[in-house]
C-alpha cells in the first residue's frame, strides 16, 4: 500500500510541476548524462539506405577536427564469436567541417558488396589515430519476406531534458517492439536544425538504438536550414544535382515494398511544399517501382495533407495549390498504399482516400491482435493516411476551424482531441496541451499481403510504460473486389 500510494503522490507532484510549467523527470527515463569516456570522440553514428539494402549500407558519424580519416570495418556475424576487426571488410569515405559547428567533423562512408539478409557487426573511425566507436549491429535486407519497421516523428526537443526525454521515447520503442529491421523518423528531429546540442541531446541519450538499426530520415521544417538535415545523414538524393541546402527526397525498396521519401521543404508556383522537379520524380518513380514488381508502396512525408490539428489549415496545405489539393489527390491515382505523415503533433488515421480526395468505405475483416480487436480494409481503393503524434514533448489540440467542418473530419477512422489536454494546458502557451506527458511510436509489420500497424503510447504521468492506442491493417487480396463507394470530398 505504501508503494502504491507513493507512485500516487508522484503522478500528483508531476501533474502540477507539468501545470506550472515546470520540466519533470518523469518515471521511466534519467535526466542524468549518459557515462562518457572523454577521449571517446566518435558520436552521433547512425546507419542508412544509400542503395541497394541487401548489398549496401550508408554511414554517417561526428568526431573532432583531429580526426581527418573516415575509416569503416564490418564483420560478418558468426553465432556467438566476438568480431575480429583484424579480417574485416574495410572502407573509407569522407569528410567535411560540420556547418552547424566548426569544432565538429562530419564523416560518410558506404559499404558495398554486402551478402543479403546478414547481421554484419561494424565500426567506424579513424585508423591513423586508432579511434574507433562503439562496435554495433547492422543488417542487410532480404530478398522477400516479411519485415517490421518502427516509425516515429517530431522529437523536437528545446531543452536538454527533453531530448533525454525524447531520447527515452527511441529507447523504449526499441526495447518493446522486437527484431523490427529498420527505423523511420518523419520529420523534425530538432527544434533548431542548425543548433548542433539538440541534436546531440537527441542521438547521444539513445545512440544504441539509432546505432544498431538502418535509420530512414524524413527531412523536417525545423531542420530546413544550412543543411542541417544531410549533414547528419549519409543519403543518395534522388538526382545527384539535388539542392539539399533544405532537405532531400529519395526512394528505396525492402523486400516486396517501395519506399518513396519526400522533402516538403521545396518550394514553387504550381506546388506549395514542392518543386515540380521532385512531384515529376515522385511519378515516375512510383509507376517505375509498380512496373517492377512492387506489392507495397509507402510515402514518408513531413507536412501531410490528412492530419487534424493546427497545420491542418496552414495555407501550404489548404489552398489551391497546396498539398491537400495537388499532392494527394496524385498519391490516389498512383495507388500508394500507406502514407506516414508528420509535422502535426497528434495522432490521426484516415479512411482510404483516391485520386478525387474522396473517403471510400472497404470490405472490412476484424481479426484479435494484442488482447483486442483489429480491422484489415481489404483491398481499400485510395491510400491511408496517419500521423503518429509525437516522439517528443510538443503537442497540439485538435483543430476546430470551421472550414474544416464534418466533410473534413468524416473521412477519417480517428480524429479525436490530443490525448495530453487530459492534464490540462501547457502554462507557457494556452493553446497547446501541457508538454511532456504524452508521446507515441508505431510497429508497422509488411508482409506478402498484409500491413500492420500498432500505435504505442507513453504516459509519462502514469509512469511510462508503453500501452497500445490503435491497431489496423491492409490486406490484399486477390479473393475481394476493391470498393468504389464515395464518401465525401
Amino acid at each position: 500500500m505504501k508503494f502504491r500510494h507513493g507512485k500516487q503522490v508522484m503522478a500528483i507532484v508531476a501533474a502540477c510541476c507539468l501545470m506550472l510549467g515546470v520540466f519533470v523527470a518523469f518515471p521511466g527515463f534519467s535526466t542524468q548524462a549518459s557515462a562518457e569516456n572523454p577521449e571517446h570522440i566518435v558520436k552521433k553514428v547512425i546507419p542508412t539506405f544509400t542503395g541497394d539494402t541487401k548489398t549496401t549500407k550508408g554511414f554517417s558519424w561526428y568526431t573532432t577536427l583531429e580526426s581527418d580519416r573516415s575509416d569503416l570495418q564490418l564483420v560478418k556475424k558468426t553465432g556467438k564469436k566476438k568480431p575480429d576487426f583484424r579480417k574485416a571488410l574495410n572502407f573509407s569515405g569522407t569528410s567535411y567541417v560540420s556547418t552547424n559547428d566548426s569544432g565538429e567533423r562530419v564523416h560518410k562512408a558506404e559499404a558495398k558488396r554486402l551478402k543479403a539478409n546478414t547481421e554484419y557487426y561494424y565500426r567506424v573511425g579513424d585508423k591513423k589515430l586508432n579511434t574507433w566507436s562503439e562496435t554495433r549491429l547492422v543488417k542487410t535486407s532480404k530478398k522477400n519476406g516479411s519485415f517490421t519497421f518502427l516509425e516515429l516523428t517530431d522529437p523536437q526537443a528545446k531543452t536538454e531534458d527533453e531530448g533525454k526525454l525524447a531520447a527515452d521515447t527511441f529507447n523504449t520503442a526499441a526495447k518493446t517492439v522486437k527484431d523490427y529491421d529498420f527505423m523511420t523518423v518523419t520529420g523534425d528531429f530538432v527544434d533548431n536544425g542548425v543548433v548542433e546540442d539538440q541534436w546531440d541531446w537527441l542521438i547521444n541519450n539513445s545512440q544504441n538504438v539509432w546505432g544498431n538499426t538502418t535509420v530512414v530520415p524524413v527531412a523536417g521544417n525545423h531542420e530546413s536550414k544550412n543543411n542541417a538535415f544531410i549533414d547528419h545523414f549519409n543519403l543518395k538524393p534522388a538526382a545527384s544535382n539535388t539542392d539539399t541546402t533544405t532537405g532531400a527526397y529519395y526512394s528505396f525498396n525492402y523486400s516486396n515494398t517501395h519506399f518513396v521519401v519526400l522533402n516538403t521543404n521545396e518550394d514553387s508556383e504550381e506546388y506549395r511544399d514542392f518543386t515540380p522537379a521532385q512531384v515529376k520524380w515522385m511519378t515516375s518513380d512510383i509507376k517505375k517501382a509498380k512496373a517492377a514488381g512492387a506489392k507495397w508502396t509507402v510515402v514518408l512525408i513531413h507536412k501531410g495533407p490528412y492530419t487534424t490539428s493546427n497545420h491542418a489549415t496552414d495555407s501550404d496545405i489548404i489552398d489551391p495549390n497546396g498539398v491537400r489539393n495537388k499532392i494527394a489527390p496524385l498519391i490516389g491515382k498512383l495507388g500508394v498504399d500507406l502514407v506516414i505523415q508528420g509535422h502535426d503533433h497528434i495522432y490521426a488515421r484516415t479512411k482510404p482516400i483516391d485520386g478525387e480526395n474522396q473517403a471510400t468505405q472497404p470490405t472490412k475483416i476484424t481479426e484479435w491482435l494484442n488482447g483486442q480487436p483489429i480491422e484489415y480494409s481489404v483491398n481499400p481503393d485510395g491510400a491511408i493516411y496517419f500521423i503518429p503524434a509525437t516522439a517528443g514533448p510538443k503537442v497540439y489540440k485538435k483543430n476546430q476551424d470551421p472550414v474544416l467542418g464534418d466533410a473534413f473530419y468524416s473521412k477519417f477512422e480517428r480524429a479525436e482531441e490530443n490525448h495530453a489536454l487530459k492534464y490540462g494546458l501547457d502554462p507557457t502557451d494556452p493553446t497547446r496541451p501541457v508538454r511532456g506527458a504524452i508521446q507515441n511510436f508505431t510497429s508497422v509489420k509488411v508482409e506478402k499481403d498484409r500491413i500492420t500497424v500498432v500505435v504505442y503510447e507513453i504516459d509519462r504521468i502514469k509512469g511510462g510504460a508503453p500501452y497500445i492506442v490503435d491497431q489496423f491493417g491492409i490486406e490484399k487480396s486477390k479473393n475481394a473486389k476493391p470498393s468504389k463507394s464515395k464518401q465525401h470530398r
